[in-house]
């Protein structure tokens, strides 16, 4: 925000410096204002945070003020350009305080020590990047999300929601607050596990870009308790482009006793899933294809047509950028997923991007995994789980502890 500079008249300097005030929305607006109304000699005397008045401004964000001056032109250029920071420190013995008055000198002693204080302020402004005025339950809710990974923009909108829903006395109130944020939060962030439902066999295909760990999953989708239970699996590898995908869940189905069978042509898929017509459930392994590539995009579009499954979520890393993640969800849209798996939690410290992307794209999560171990490491989560999980940082360690070993335990 570009405002107008303020004059502001300071009797006791010389009355050859020009002094003026300038506020905008951080330190480069106010040094560009500066910079064009006093020229490139500007002297800065302080700065500081400054917040906006009005009824709702504790939802805005602070603005810098800058006090600035031009040279004092009384006084000789030696003096002008000499290091004012080592004045102080040097006192009497300094030899520029010839060219000064003692009135003089102690004012450029008072602004030093200002600048020092302006420092700290200036650092502590970075550190909190643009932290508005906020209720202090609000400012500390505000900086969790945000160590958290959430977006600024989306922790800007629920708060203020909260804010302007609950009445004041309640923002007060730490459960209150607790219990508006995880309400706003599941409003964008929604539990749907991946269930069985009607024909037999019920099948659920597994699609997504390269590297997410789709043949991972499946094969702890395959024998997790907590997923299917005792119902019988079987799995069908499409993911032909990798020979070493093949013969991994190969090796894994015979481990585990599962039939297993490969397809290389989008044909067979059906004479594939009809073989399986004893089992309850076919997962399907497919092959990874970029979003970046259309072509790809639509060999997969046109292998779900062959497929026809009853479910297909999309695989996505949740260390993948939030952005990508986005575009992915976005150029998949043709190949159909309604739900969303998301992989290596145990690679990120910021689960924020949960609600990052499910405010942009409200597509359900069905599954977490969270590393390497079959079948253990895979969280089935619930809506609770999900909301503190995208909104509290030390939530990750509970829920996996917790959550991992009570799912191994059904039986």
């Amino acid at each position: 925000m570009n405002l107008q500079p303020q004059t502001y008249n300071q009797s006791q300097l010389s009355g050859s410096m020009k002094i003026k005030k300038f506020v905008g929305t951080n330190m480069n607006d106010c040094l560009l204002q500066v910079k064009k109304e006093l020229g490139n000699d500007a002297i800065i005397l302080d700065s500081r945070k400054v917040s906006r008045g009005g009824p709702i401004s504790f939802l805005l964000s602070d603005q810098i003020e800058v006090t600035a001056s031009t040279p004092d032109r009384n006084l000789p250029l030696r003096a002008q350009k000499r290091d004012w920071s080592k004045l102080a420190d040097t006192a009497k013995d300094d030899p520029a305080r010839q060219y000064l008055s003692s009135d003089e000198y102690a004012l450029l002693t008072d602004e030093i020590k200002g600048l020092k204080d302006t420092v700290l302020q200036m650092a502590d402004h970075i550190k909190q990047d643009r932290v508005p005025s906020l209720p202090k339950p609000l400012e500390k809710m505000y900086l969790s999300l945000l160590d958290n990974g959430v977006d600024q923009t989306i922790v800007n909108t629920i708060l203020q929601d909260i804010a302007f829903q609950l009445p004041g006395e309640a923002i007060g109130d730490r459960k209150v607050l607790i219990r508006a944020m995880r309400e706003r939060i599941g409003k964008f962030v929604k539990a749907a596990p991946l269930t069985i439902q009607g024909s037999k066999p019920w099948v659920i295909a597994l699609v997504g870009p390269t590297g997410v760990g789709k043949t991972t999953t499946i094969a702890k989708m395959a024998t997790h308790p907590a997923i299917f239970g005792r119902k019988k699996v079987a799995l069908v590898s499409a993911d032909t482009y990798r020979i070493a995908a093949v013969e991994q869940l190969k090796t894994f189905a015979s481990i585990a006793s599962i039939p297993m069978e490969a397809i290389y042509r989008p044909g067979d898929i059906r004479r594939a899933i009809n073989r399986f017509s004893d089992r309850d459930v076919v997962l399907i392994d497919t092959a990874g294809r970029s979003q970046n590539h259309p072509d790809q995009i639509r060999d997969l579009a046109a292998f779900m047509e062959f497929a026809k499954p009853d479910e297909i979520a999309l695989v996505l890393s949740i260390s993948t950028r939030v952005e990508d993640q986005l575009d992915v969800i976005m150029k998949y849209q043709p190949i159909g997923p309604r739900k969303l798996i998301f992989t290596k939690l145990d690679e990120t410290t910021n689960y924020g991007s949960l609600l990052n992307v499910c405010f942009h794209q409200k597509k359900p999560i069905a599954m977490l995994t969270c590393g390497q171990n079959v079948p253990d490491d895979i969280v089935v989560p619930n809506q609770l789980q999900l909301v503190r999980l995208a909104s509290e940082k030390a939530y990750f360690t509970e829920l996996v502890t917790q959550t991992v070993s009570k799912q191994l335990s059904v039986a």
